[in-house]
């Protein structure tokens, strides 16, 4: 068989306005699903003009020219041509509505090709996957009967092998909650027969081997985007991820994980600086930031390169408003993989870390196994975020992003001393549900202006939490009878500090907190 090769070449096209689009904010039903809305009515009260799709007429001229757009972004309300003769771009640039035109890659097709091979790579029982779980106090929401039902996740990768007949997805198929794939790299390509990456990453969230493996939300509905071409490594591929985060938006879904990142590529002159990573150059991280406006709970890899000459985060990891998730060992130290953070203009970048050295995952024949990487760390934290959400929304259906991020992160154990490698640290998604309760409770009262107490009776939890500017991590809580008697003691180490009180007698107890030299005292009282 004769093989010839073409090469096509991708240029990213701004465009100066949508002054003519026949779309309208009054009427968002014409270009986002009911659920979108509904999400943005909930948690991001806000549908404006990035919203409005690409002006048709200015596609229709750039068509016109005889020039194939690729892909779009009405967010930031540019396009992705694909042409084999670059000199039509002048024409482009010479349109009165382009403010500029880029070269953002190139790809390579080849005919008299036949079809690739895929290469295979040899209850309530968590198996495989209990530690990575255990490691978030992840059992503690599952046992609470939030497993993700009801919530979307979008996942943003190179492909997804065998996932449409991988038996450690049959849950996820039989019961209708694999929602659709989009191919935004190839529209017409099969992406079951595409890059392992992606099957790897959805096994860790919606994997389902009873008695072998369970993901961390396992009753979540999906949406399987590709937006990332493996083969080469060009800028044209953040294009390809704002289209597959704009189009995970349009139709509906709650969390978006992303196990991707842009920094250098094929092209050196395409490369990023470090400077860059400030969460406003690259197109991607601007369209994440957007994304996490817009109600979407965005999740990011840091990175695999702590070890690399280029050792920093990459984009989108420096998107504003975003999780950005780094990796560490089961003893909790950093993976020496992991990139570093922060941001360039100074933000705390990773923002949190879980497993990721020696993650469990499902490979492509089904088989339990494990590897390496922030990009499964990742898709392990953005499954117990999505249960989080599930249970956030049974308390406060219309809690913002942003409340919904200070929780999770103040309920890592490095809250209070955030490192480049693991931000905030690894979160404990039992203190992150005390904590959003007790925001949302009435049961709340304030001791000294410093601490806020909550006593519990239906969980049977005493939770206290540190509200103070200048918290102080040296001082210890003690629990008393009326008769004197110390039942219970801690001392101080986080914002947050549980006892549990379902062994405790029915009867009245004083809580004393003593820190700084001060103490405050109130009482309570234990009901059964």
């Amino acid at each position: 068989m004769q093989i010839s090769a073409a090469t096509n070449y991708y240029f990213y096209i701004q465009l100066a306005d949508k002054n003519n689009t026949p779309y309208t904010l009054s009427n968002p039903s014409a270009f986002l699903s009911e659920k979108a809305i509904a999400r943005r009515m909930l948690r991001a009260p806000i549908i404006d003009s990035t919203d409005l799709p690409i002006d048709p007429s200015y596609l229709s001229q750039i068509q016109n020219l005889g020039i194939l757009i690729h892909s779009k972004s009405r967010w930031l309300n540019g396009v992705t041509a694909l042409l084999a003769d670059s000199s039509k771009m002048s024409a482009v640039r010479a349109l009165p509505f382009v403010k500029f035109v880029q070269y953002t890659g190139k790809t390579t097709t080849m005919s008299g090709v036949g079809a690739a091979k895929v290469k295979q790579v040899v209850n309530f029982d968590y198996g495989a996957a209990n530690l990575q779980i255990s490691q978030l106090s992840g059992k503690y929401l599952h046992n609470a009967g939030y497993r993700g039902k009801g919530i979307t996740i979008g996942v943003l990768d190179a492909g997804y092998t065998n996932v449409n007949v991988n038996h450690a997805f049959d849950s996820l198929r039989l019961q209708g909650r694999l929602l659709g794939v989009k191919d935004i790299v190839e529209p017409m390509s099969n992406i079951y027969v595409q890059d392992t990456h992606g099957a790897h990453v959805l096994s860790t969230m919606a994997g389902n081997l009873p008695g072998s493996f369970l993901g961390t939300a396992p009753d979540a509905a999906y949406w399987l985007i590709r937006t990332e071409y493996a083969p080469t490594e060009y800028l044209v591929e953040t294009d390809f991820w704002c289209a597959g985060i704009e189009y995970a938006d349009s139709v509906g879904v709650d969390v978006l994980n992303s196990s991707l990142g842009y920094a250098t590529f094929d092209d050196p002159k395409m490369n990023f600086t470090y400077a860059d990573m400030n969460g406003n150059v690259s197109r991607a991280s601007r369209a994440a930031t957007l994304a996490a406006k817009k109600g979407i709970v965005v999740l990011n890899s840091a990175g695999n390169d702590g070890n690399d000459a280029w050792h920093y985060i990459s984009s989108p990891a420096d998107a504003h408003g975003i999780i950005t998730v780094g990796a560490v060992q089961n003893d909790s130290i950093s993976s020496l993989f992991s990139s570093f953070g922060p941001s360039f203009d100074g933000r705390i970048k990773p923002e949190v870390a879980c497993l990721g050295t020696a993650a469990s995952v499902v490979n492509i024949s089904g088989v339990p196994t494990s590897g390496n990487g922030t990009s499964y760390a990742s898709p392990i934290m953005a499954g117990m975020v999505a249960c989080y959400l599930q249970f956030a929304m049974t308390k406060n259906p219309s809690c913002s992003v942003e409340t919904l991020l200070h929780h999770i992160y103040a309920s890592a154990h490095l809250y209070g001393n955030p490192t480049a490698q693991k931000g905030y640290g690894i979160p404990d998604f039992q203190l992150a549900m005390h904590g959003f309760d007790l925001a949302n409770s009435t049961l709340g009262c304030l001791l000294d202006n410093n601490y806020m107490l909550i006593n519990n009776s239906a969980s049977k939890t005493i939770f206290i939490r540190n509200i103070s500017i200048d918290a102080d991590f040296n001082g210890n809580i003690r629990i008393y009878s009326m008769r004197g008697e110390v039942v219970a003691s801690q001392t101080i180490q986080n914002l947050q500090t549980i006892f549990h009180t379902d062994t405790f007698p029915a009867g009245v107890y004083a809580v004393c907190i003593t820190s700084n030299g001060n103490s405050c005292v109130k009482k309570v009282l234990i009901e059964k």
